[in-house]
């Protein structure tokens, strides 16, 4: 029964072949374009401080992870399915959503008066609760979504403004 249930929540076979596809091409990209970055050899910069490598190893990352989503959906019969069915997941409008909370937090929030910890908390606090919100107003937990994108959007911009500044040393907008 679990299993079943677990089945009608993943996306489509088809869907998941090509969002797999669309990110092996984006963490290749990222991974190529890092390799490529000048890695400042002239000037003595060490291997492990090369601008690009971080970049770099977050693209190969990403592509691991886009193949592993494709050979799943092979597994689960992508190449062999026919109409493709619909896909358990946000849909356009929960795309749209997440496309224009990026760009807000990106082009808005940051570095406009708010502090970097205030401004990453109520990122995800929105991107949370707008994420989710069809599905608590259906099963009427609409305050427990509230509290809950609540305490993880706290917690979470709390918790990555202090791993920047102090564990990574880099200063914070």
């Amino acid at each position: 029964m679990e299993a079943q249930q677990q089945e009608e929540t993943l996306p489509s076979p088809r869907s998941d072949l090509v969002s797999g596809g669309v990110w092996v091409v984006i963490g290749a990209a990222i991974a190529i374009g890092s390799w490529n970055m000048d890695r400042l050899e002239k000037q003595g910069v060490q291997a492990f401080t090369a601008p690009g490598l971080v970049p770099g190893v977050l693209g190969v990352m990403i592509l691991l992870a886009a193949l592993a989503i494709v050979v799943r959906s092979v597994r689960r019969g992508a190449l062999h399915a026919v109409g493709g069915g619909a896909a358990a997941g946000p849909g356009i409008a929960g795309v749209a959503a997440a496309l224009v909370l990026c760009i807000g937090y990106a082009g808005v929030l940051i570095g406009h008066g708010l502090p970097f910890w205030a401004a990453s908390s109520l990122y995800l606090f929105l991107h949370i609760f707008v994420l989710q919100w069809p599905e608590r107003r259906a099963t009427g937990q609409v305050p427990r979504g509230l509290a809950v994108a609540a305490v993880i959007g706290l917690v979470g911009g709390v918790s990555i403004a202090l791993l920047f500044e102090y564990g990574f040393l880099v200063r914070l907008p």
